[in-house]
């Protein structure tokens, strides 16, 4: 087995098992889903900008 799979096993093991375990599983979930949300702004952010004018109307 590799070292990462041992990391998770380790750390589900932590997050189940130890008191205050679950707190630290939130807390872990919690800053995966916002880096994940800031990952998708970000990708939104350098998609360019659309004009809602039509094509005919463009300003001169």
């Amino acid at each position: 087995m590799d070292k990462k799979l041992w990391n998770r096993i380790g750390l589900i093991a932590t997050v189940c098992l130890v008191p205050g375990g679950f707190i630290l599983g939130a807390t872990l979930a919690a800053r995966r889903y916002r880096q994940q949300q800031d990952e998708k702004a970000a990708a939104g952010a350098e998609e360019p900008a659309e004009s809602n004018q039509p094509a005919d109307q463009a300003e001169t």
